[in-house]
């Protein structure tokens, strides 16, 4: 860490009280703050972080009656100011009296203004708060830094319509001049990035209580019934999260609030989680599994946090990764605990793939890694902190066993509540509980980049011999070292052993002879074998679970992108899969037709491609059926969607597009049929992306709106990268969802080329509707496209306009792409011979 960037230790805060007026007819506020400090050694100057704030005044005073006026520095590049006093200020207790204006900003970040439109077309704002990881500072002066927790009093005045509600109770409120004060309990003690305050127009719907926590939702008027689904999950997840880490929630009350402008998923502040709307406003009579599921996991993963990251929080930015690896790992724990009908375990197979997905490329980065300023920090929340952390510590939980690492993560939130930890003290608690040096063992896979593939091969000596080397998608390696632990199943006796690698090389003297070395398919490498042990695995094809069957597929698709196995052998593993009924064994699947599809659009992979989905399509049929089970009419929706993309059936297609031009599909209550229409629809370029617009702006539900907004790049009209990038800029579409959709242009099949010759034209102008530090989503494009000149052209671009928190992502992004088009010219050959069956 970089000890220049950080506030100097001349005084410590302890507790603020913050009153903030609210003007939203101007967008301006005017805030007064006592921060009670210690000041460690006598100064005459106390450093803290603001930005975009106006100090009108600031003293300080001390019990004795000592009274010392202040005059600030700015130092606006560093987002600090430094108060000078009149004279030296002695060590000991001090009251620092701050008063100060500020905009509500149109950032997404800080104190920021978000709107929304009501049934009458009448347009209305409210204010809200988004401050991790740096932008606390951005809303009233502070020590802007997670070790500096502090008891935070919050009081806030708007006019009397609005509702006001911050991370506490309510404990008083009065009115004057048609205006309301309200004054809220004291926090816990806590760092201010979860500090939160919303004001505005809003309403609120009481859910009921958990064991200790009465839970509401804050969302706009009129949605008060589409909260109940959110709401009683995250009264039963707070439940169980009680039972799990034996503390009870620490703070006074829960509010889930529903944000119209929102550049994340959701928040974990502490009493005031802040969410987009589709999370938290569900019709659950026409949701979709995948609807309703995400927002189960979303409330887990933010509840979550309420112990891990909240009452226990990293000391710096380089331990961000384990508050979001931990709680993402603990969303599927919970989740899978309290609604199992979704079987989220499974999910975490397309989780492990994103981290796999950056990990095997050289300019991947170690998941704790040094951050020296607020942009740095920005980076850090990717997949490699969300993604790959989580899946790394479920391998371990498996390892050391679910009972052991239960304990180990209680004896932490014990220890160090309303503290500050760095990584290694999880290590310490966890290594307590089990036989292995978890502080050893855990660092090689946390503060080195990468992740191994372990080959294993038969030994008539020895058994079987296992060996390690780093895998990168270009094929290459290096000597980088992992201590692996390895969870292997025995096909042939259904035995299981547990071993750990440390070497680069070893031999085991194993209880079984057809090691499955994957387990219930949780580790985070990859694994081949030798020809004859593939063999002997595919013999047992069907005593694999359904992740150990998508990790056996996922390993192998690896290694033939990195030219370990043939496209012959790999085809006829792949055959095996036709009549699987997982829909996550079928994501993956869809994805891998993808790929060899933008290499080799040719008539005869197309109809392999079909024609491999088609057994499983004429079981499940085309029809919509009310009341189809949802894990059903998932995989009925993917697999429909394939043929139709792949079959040039123009028969099948019209069967959806009928339903789209009568809008018949608007009165389906399976929202994944719903979607299926939409997504078949799309397909077809006599379908004008104009109906999808005037369908997005004309939605009733922000449920409704998000799927027309997610179908948008996907519909081949070729006027849809115009329409949709018009609309973005003239913000039709919300700022806020405009990097993702760009980056779904891009990689658009047919549009993409199109797509960005306009974005390019239009750059400056897109980057001004959406938020700075959102923009380098864009990027997200970059890793579907296989086209060598659009490529090179997107990089050369690029690179003369950088954009901004974005100088690791830009260079992964970059790396996949370029190592997608040496997969095609590898691959290219092969797949022209292919005889495809």
């Amino acid at each position: 860490m970089n000890q220049n960037i950080l506030l100097p230790k001349l005084a410590i805060p302890n507790r603020y009280e913050i009153s903030l007026d609210v003007d939203l007819k101007n967008f301006k506020y005017l805030g007064k703050e006592i921060v009670f400090i210690e000041v460690v050694e006598d100064t005459d100057e106390i450093h803290l972080h603001s930005v975009g704030l106006t100090i009108n005044s600031s003293f300080i005073e001390d019990d004795n009656g000592a009274h010392i006026d202040g005059s600030v520095n700015y130092l606006n590049e560093d987002e600090k100011i430094i108060i000078n006093f009149e004279e030296k200020v002695t060590s000991g207790d001090w009251k620092l009296y701050i008063d100060f204006e500020g905009e509500v900003v149109d950032d997404l970040r800080g104190f920021y203004r978000s709107k929304f439109v009501d049934e009458n077309n009448e347009q209305h704002w409210i204010a809200t708060t988004q401050f991790e990881p740096t932008s606390a500072r951005m809303a009233f002066p502070c020590w802007d830094e997670p070790e500096y927790k502090s008891v935070f009093s919050i009081t806030l005045t708007s006019d009397k319509s609005d509702i006001r509600v911050s991370n506490e109770k309510v404990i008083s409120e009065t009115t004057l001049n048609e205006r309301t004060t309200s004054k809220f309990e004291d926090s816990m003690r806590m760092s201010t990035y979860l500090v939160a305050f919303v004001v505005g127009p809003l309403e609120i719907t009481e859910i009921g209580k958990s064991k200790t926590t009465d839970v509401r939702v804050v969302h706009r008027p009129g949605f008060g019934h589409q909260t109940k689904f959110a709401g009683e999950a995250a009264i039963k997840i707070l439940d169980f999260f009680e039972n799990y880490y034996d503390i009870n929630y620490p703070g006074t009350k829960l509010d889930l609030i529903a944000i119209p402008d929102f550049a994340m998923g959701a928040m974990e502040n502490v009493g005031a989680v802040t969410f987009r709307e589709t999370l938290l406003l569900i019709d659950v009579e026409k949701a979709t599994r995948a609807e309703l599921s995400r927002s189960v996991e979303v409330v887990a993963h933010e509840l979550a946090h309420m112990w891990f990251g909240d009452l226990v929080t990293m000391k710096w930015w380089d331990g961000i990764w384990l508050n979001e690896a931990f709680a993402s790992l603990m969303e599927v724990i919970a989740s899978e605990a309290t609604y199992p009908e979704f079987k989220l375990w499974n999910e975490l197979n397309l989780a492990r793939s994103q981290g796999f997905n950056v990990d095997s490329l050289k300019s991947s980065r170690p998941v704790e890694f040094e951050v020296a300023t607020p942009e740095e920090a920005e980076e850090m929340f990717d997949v490699l902190t969300y993604q790959k952390g989580s899946t790394v510590l479920r391998m371990f939980e498996t390892f050391i066993g679910e009972e052991n690492f239960k304990k180990g993560v209680r004896n932490y939130l014990n220890k160090h509540k309303y503290k500050n930890t760095h990584s290694s003290d999880l290590w310490t608690e966890l290594s307590e509980e089990t036989e292995y040096d978890l502080e050893d063992i855990l660092p090689t896979w946390i503060k080195q980049e990468g992740y191994p593939i372990i080959s294993v091969e038969h030994n008539e000596n020895t058994n079987f011999i296992f060996s390690q080397s780093k895998f990168l998608i270009d094929g290459e390696t290096d000597d980088s070292l992992w201590k692996v632990p390895i969870n292997i199943r025995f096909l042939d006796n259904g035995k299981s052993q547990k071993v750990l690698l440390e070497s680069k090389t070893d031999s085991f003297d194993l209880i079984g002879n057809v090691p499955f070395i994957n387990n219930g398919g949780w580790s985070f490498f990859h694994s081949t074998y030798d020809a004859e042990h593939l063999n002997e695995i595919i013999r047992y094809f069907d005593d694999l679970d359904i992740n150990e069957k998508y990790r056996l597929l996922e390993d192998s698709w690896m290694s033939l992108r990195t030219e370990k196995l043939t496209l012959e052998s790999f085809l006829k593993l792949i055959d095996l899969y036709k009549n699987e009924t997982d829909k996550n064994i079928w994501s993956l699947v869809s994805g891998i037709f993808a790929t060899l599809h933008k290499i080799d659009s040719s008539n005869e992979l197309e109809n392999y491609i079909a024609q491999f989905c088609k057994p499983l399509l004429d079981k499940l049929g085309s029809e919509y059926i009310e009341g189809i089970d949802q894990e059903m009419s998932q995989l009925k929706s993917l697999i429909c969607f394939l043929y139709a993309k792949y079959s040039k059936d123009d028969k099948f297609v019209s069967h959806f597009t009928d339903q789209f031009n009568s809008e018949k599909y608007k009165d389906y209550s399976d929202g994944n049929y719903y979607n299926l229409v939409l997504s078949v629809s799309g397909l077809d370029k006599s379908i004008s992306i104009n109906n999808y617009l005037n369908n997005f702006i004309n939605s009733d539900s922000p449920q409704i709106e998000a799927r027309f907004r997610s179908s948008l790049p996907g519909v081949n009209d070729p006027e849809t990268p115009k329409v949709v990038i018009e609309s973005i800029l003239n913000e039709t579409i919300r700022g806020a969802d405009a990097p993702y959709l760009l980056a779904g242009l891009i990689s658009h099949h047919e549009n993409g080329k199109n797509a960005w010759e306009i974005i390019k034209s239009n750059w400056e102008n897109l980057l001004k509707v959406m938020p700075e530090w959102t923009s380098s989503r864009i990027l997200d494009g970059l890793p579907s496209i296989y086209e060598e000149n659009l490529g090179k052209d997107i990089q050369d671009f690029i690179k003369l306009n950088p954009l901004p928190s974005a100088e690791k992502i830009m260079k992964q992004k970059f790396e996949r792409l370029n190592a997608n088009i040496k997969f095609k010219n590898s691959i290219n050959s092969e797949l022209k011979k292919a005889k495809f069956v």
